[in-house]
């Protein structure tokens, strides 16, 4: 018996929990299909039955309810209330939108309107009473009820009879539909009817349906060469217009609630009892039933079923008695699940796959499929028939046999020419080893990784054995073996990558780089481009040429964040399509631009298994909900033309959101208004595309302006701030798919606040200029003012010192003056006793002479008195006395009662020499004197 090791035995147990985890996370997805969607009182719809839907021109879906009116996105419902005059919410029976986008309904309380942009339905047209059916043919409204034809066009109503007397059930309107010829068609009770709009001409058409006594018709449809006419009694009638003869499609139950025409041709029936059914229009064969035993993706939850309708994108609205609404989720079937008519791989788990040309064996979580398209043949081989193997991990090709490796059971080998399977004879540990990888290298030798180590087998049977016993092998556990260029392999475990050398015909101790990723555990490896080899684990992608000496990792721009998801390959057409748990992503080479597919693009299953490109490019991915196939060209294609473009909604300026009828106005005019105060509002949205698919794991991005795109995840906000006045451009799109752009124009404008702040702002700005402007102005002046005192001051004193000099060279001429500082003592006391007696300084004509002579002395012995004894002149010593004059009047108030200048007068200031004497006394101007006394003027 073959001796396992303490750190091997660990490392298998390791490799197992892991293998098993994974199996078990995809055991639990094995029913992950898309099935239909339901929508009920609890998700948001107005009211439990629903008796109509309808598609307006941009996409979104109207429901008609016993309770009011829902609009639908594919993701959110709003719901209108439409209440009579006691303001009791009213059953809606129809729906249609105007060609100027006003959506009518016909209610048992009368006609409803909602125009575009508004957020509410109103009430029209008093004189309609209970309308139950309604059609818009450009911008006339047909209304049709118990009152014969109602017309309402251009804001002018018109009723016309039907019936003979205008009363009863023989002037009953029950349904409208417009007719290739141009001509409205109606039933009424008995017949159909036609109606000119050209002639306003009505003619019954006499049309003999052959029904049962008293048994009227209640909803039709034309096609070019039948009538299908439903009834509430007796089922569904197909009248042949060419050969006259009526016919029962007996399979359709007996109480048909609509019939009507899809886009692609078929006729569209619902029941109030077995479910809906589509029509196959030449026939009357029936090419699809949906009730509550059809298969998973037809199947209803009740079949009771008001209204069918088949869009024109090939989706199924059905709405139900009680149980509100159901809708399959759009596949655009760009992947085709693998199969033919009488077989399909949708719905089985798939793990891997073997493909040579049109034949090849599917490995699923239970057994193997072997398949032949071309002679549409296939066969089952179950875990029994393995040899006791479930979960088929690997499969390959080699010397004419299939080499199919299970998780749980080893080896075995399937002869396609015999169908026959047999246990594998290799050796014995891969009879009940987990087998985790195989390939058949290009030399002609068969590659086997295992949990019990690598095994090479060549074509004459002999068999290499490689475990970490007898080689460097890093882990016994070979989860992954990629063969490059260079016929080297690289092989992936627990512990890292282990690597064979073509040139030493051995596994190696590898030369890594120190910052290498080889220590790196779970890689799955594929083979590129430029002889590049990738590994791929989680959310992380390597990459390294043969000889590492050009490695890394790939700057993927998304982050993944799944586990267990880790296929990739290479196009060889500058794309490499990698697995995740968010679907298939499609790179370039230089990551820059990316495609996310999934279910809405037919790629089923919210795990990837694997994925592979056949000789003939075609693209095969294997889920957890079955085997699909693409052709990479049609989803480039794709990539650039769709039949949808994404919407906002939930759309948010500042804290506001905006309404209903606001939103639908943004998206109709692609613009949307933004005040600006400072800086911009922020504006958040929420972006969807509306194909009506599964919004699940979708990434969206957007821009502004020719700026980088930014990636959201549904459900994530578009988040714009900060822009400036003008005009500004938001592209946003499905990640990498350009043809579902769409371009709206954001609008900045200033706010009425913003607008009074910059008014404000700019007055601030002028007055400031013009203060300055004025400062500026008297600086100036006060300079020339001072430079013109001063000079005033200089021409004064010279003046006076000429005069005294006059004077004084008079007296010397008869007399030669001797004064003592005694009597310049006493002369100075009487002179000082006579100006403050009767304050004669404050005579501003006062000169020296006249104190002289009231003194009784010579003008120039008074002269000497101030020059040699008080050391200043005349005019020094009397403006002193003038000055301290001024600042007792200020001490005492007198400023409150005369300005500067007139108190200065009053201390006998003459007004040329007031403010020079007091600046150079003083030191500061008398403003600055005032202002330090804290006296304001």
């Amino acid at each position: 018996m073959y001796d396992l090791t303490k750190p091997m035995r660990e490392r298998i147990i390791l490799l197992l929990a892991w293998l098993l985890t994974m199996n078990l996370h995809m055991g639990a997805t094995i029913t992950d299909r898309e099935t239909m969607v339901s929508l009920s009182i609890t998700d948001g719809l107005a009211g439990e039955t629903v008796n109509r839907v309808m598609i307006d021109h941009s996409g979104l879906v109207w429901i008609a309810t016993n309770n009011g009116v829902n609009v639908y996105n594919g993701k959110q419902l709003t719901t209108f209330d439409l209440k009579d005059k006691d303001h009791t919410t009213v059953t809606v029976k129809d729906l249609c939108e105007t060609s100027n986008h006003d959506i009518y309904a016909a209610t048992d309380a009368g006609l409803f309107v909602m125009h575009m942009g508004s957020n509410k339905f109103k009430r029209i047209l008093p004189e309609v009473d209970k309308p139950e059916c309604l059609l818009a043919v450009s911008d006339t409204l047909y209304i049709g009820g118990r009152q014969g034809i109602q017309l309402f066009a251009g804001g002018k109503f018109k009723q016309k009879n039907v019936g003979v007397s205008g009363k009863g059930l023989d002037n009953v309107v029950r349904q409208y539909v417009k007719g290739s010829d141009g001509l409205i068609y109606f039933l009424s009770r008995y017949d159909l009817n036609s109606y000119d709009p050209k002639t306003d001409h009505i003619q019954r058409l006499g049309v003999k349906f052959s029904l049962p006594d008293r048994c009227a018709p209640q909803q039709f449809c034309l096609t070019d060469s039948c009538i299908f006419t439903g009834t509430k009694q007796e089922g569904l009638f197909m009248y042949d217009r060419r050969t006259k003869q009526t016919t029962r499609i007996k399979e359709v139950g007996y109480v048909v609630t609509s019939v009507g025409k899809s886009a692609d041709g078929y006729i569209t029936v619902s029941t109030d009892g077995s479910g809906a059914f589509l029509i196959n229009p030449s026939d009357g064969s029936i090419e699809e039933r949906y009730n509550t035993n059809s298969k998973e993706t037809s199947r209803l939850p009740t079949n009771a079923v008001y209204c069918f309708l088949r869009d024109e994108n090939g989706i199924n609205w059905f709405g139900f008695v009680r149980y509100g609404l159901a809708y399959m989720p759009h596949n655009s079937q760009l992947f085709k699940p693998y199969g033919w008519k009488d077989f399909t791989m949708l719905g089985t788990n798939v793990r891997t796959l073997c493909m040579r040309g049109t034949e090849g064996v599917i490995g699923t979580q239970d057994g193997f499929w072997f398949v032949d398209s071309t002679a549409k043949k296939s066969r089952y081989f179950s875990s029994d028939e393995m040899g006791g193997g479930h979960i088929v991990n690997t499969i390959a090709w080699f010397e004419g046999k299939y080499y199919v490796g299970t998780f749980d059971g080893g080896l075995c080998v399937f002869d396609p020419k015999t169908q026959s399977i047999s246990r594998q004879t290799i050796a014995p540990q891969l009879s009940h080893a987990s087998i985790g990888d195989i390939k058949a290298g290009p030399d002609g030798r068969l590659w086997i990784g295992s949990s019990d180590g690598l095994f090479i087998v060549d074509s004459n049977g002999k068999v290499l054995h490689y475990t970490e016993q007898n080689s460097p092998i890093i882990s016994g556990i070979i989860l992954s073996i990629t063969l490059d260029e260079e016929k080297n392999a690289w092989m992936t475990g627990a512990s890292g990558i282990s690597l064979y050398s073509a040139v030493s015909g051995e596994i190696a101790e590898a030369n890594w780089p120190e910052d290498f990723f080889h220590r790196v555990p779970y890689m799955l490896g594929a083979v590129g481009h430029d002889s590049l080899i990738y590994m791929r684990t989680g959310p992380q992608v390597f990459f390294t040429n043969p000889s590492m000496t050009r490695y890394g990792e790939l700057p993927l721009p998304i982050s993944l964040s799944d586990k267990w998801c880790r296929s990739m390959v290479d196009d060889r057409n500058r794309h490499l399509w990698l697995a995740s748990e968010r679907g298939l992503f499609c790179f370039n080479y230089e990551m820059d631009e990316m495609m996310q597919l999934g279910s809405g693009e037919g790629l089923l299953g919210s795990l990837i298994s694997e994925i592979t490109i056949d000789k003939d490019n075609l693209l095969w991915v294997a889920t957890s909900s079955g085997l699909f196939t693409a052709d990479p060209k049609t989803l480039e294609q794709w990539k650039h033309k769709t039949n949808y473009t994404v919407r906002l909604y939930n759309i948010r300026r500042g804290s506001d959101f905006l309404s209903i009828g606001k939103e639908m106005r943004v998206n109709e005019e692609k613009k949307i208004h933004l005040g600006w105060d400072i800086r911009s509002e922020v504006l958040h949205a929420e972006a969807i595309l509306t194909d009506y698919a599964s919004q699940r794991g979708r990434l969206y991005e957007y821009r502004i302006g020719k700026g980088k795109w930014k990636m959201i995840k549904d459900g994530e906000p578009v988040e714009i701030r900060r822009l400036w006045l003008g005009m500004h451009r938001l592209e946003i799109r499905l990640a990498g798919a350009d043809g579902t752009t769409s371009v709206y124009k954001i609008v900045v404008y200033p706010t009425l606040w913003a607008i009074i702040k910059l008014l404000l702002l700019l007055t601030a700005i002028l007055l400031f200029w013009l203060w300055n402007k004025y400062r500026k102005n008297t600086h100036v002046l006060l300079s020339e003012r001072d430079e013109i005192e001063d000079a005033l001051i200089e021409v004064e004193e010279q003046q006076q010192q000429l005069e005294e000099n006059e004077q004084t060279s008079s007296d010397q001429k008869y007399q030669k003056v001797k004064i003592d500082d005694a009597e310049c003592a006493g002369i100075v006391k009487r002179m000082k006793q006579y100006l403050e007696k009767d304050k004669v300084y404050t005579n501003a004509d006062l000169k020296m002479k006249d104190l002289a002579d009231v003194l009784h002395l010579s003008p120039s012995k008074l002269s000497q008195v101030f020059n040699r004894y008080l050391n200043e002149n005349y005019y020094e010593f009397i403006n002193r006395y003038r000055l301290n004059e001024f600042k007792q009047l200020i001490e005492a108030g007198e400023y409150k009662r005369y300005t500067i200048t007139a108190l200065s007068e009053k201390c006998g200031f003459k007004k040329s020499n007031f403010f020079s004497t007091f600046r150079k006394v003083e030191g500061m101007t008398p403003a600055e004197y005032l202002k330090k006394k804290g006296i304001k003027l």
